[in-house]
């Protein structure tokens, strides 16, 4: 059996010299936190890069019945994520999309109490449209990057002011943060 919390130091450190848009430490163990305080069962990402974010969710995750969809638009991340995900044993518990998920999206049945959007950042508003009606009401919504790229973002910050959507910006790194939104 791997040591995942070696596998994701390294993963990490690689994502860092190559560029690759991981989320922080910080930030994955505060999503970690939520994940297990709020017990989800039905997760949604979009945006997996090299499966750094999601394979922490699969671990936090796993200590229950539950289920991951992902989605990457970038194939060269999707394959190294799919390597990832099965360096990692959680390949087989992870339904993983190479697409554009402003494509996928509309076609997935599931319903799911957990989304972490962490796509194409001028994208974000079309992301959160798209996904809310797959989010069942009183769970949560997650939109990353939200002070560090607010500038590629604004379409996103009006429609949630427009739609009188309730949310939070938490810092959760030293230079950015998430958006939370709860349906």
């Amino acid at each position: 059996m791997i040591d995942r919390v070696q596998f994701l130091n390294e993963l990490k450190v690689h994502g860092i010299k190559n560029n690759i848009p991981n989320i922080s430490l910080q930030n994955a163990c505060f999503l970690r936190g939520i994940l297990r305080k709020k017990k989800v069962k039905k997760l949604l990402e979009i945006g997996s890069a090299n499966g750094y974010s999601t394979i922490h969710f699969a671990c936090e995750l796993e200590k229950t019945w539950w289920n991951i969809t992902s989605i990457e638009f970038s194939q060269l991340a999707y394959e190294e994520a799919q390597d990832n995900f099965k360096k990692a044993e959680v390949s087989d518990i992870i339904e993983s999309y190479f697409w554009d998920a402003r494509d996928i999206v509309p076609h997935l049945q599931e319903t799911y109490d957990f989304v972490f959007i962490d796509g194409l950042k001028k994208r974000s508003k079309d992301f959160l449209q798209l996904v809310w009606d797959k989010v069942e009401d009183g769970w949560i919504i997650v939109i990353d990057d939200v002070i560090k790229f607010r500038h590629k973002m604004e379409d996103l910050y009006i429609y949630v002011d427009e739609q009188k959507l309730t949310y939070n910006i938490l810092p959760t790194d030293e230079d950015d943060g998430i958006m939370m939104i709860i349906k």
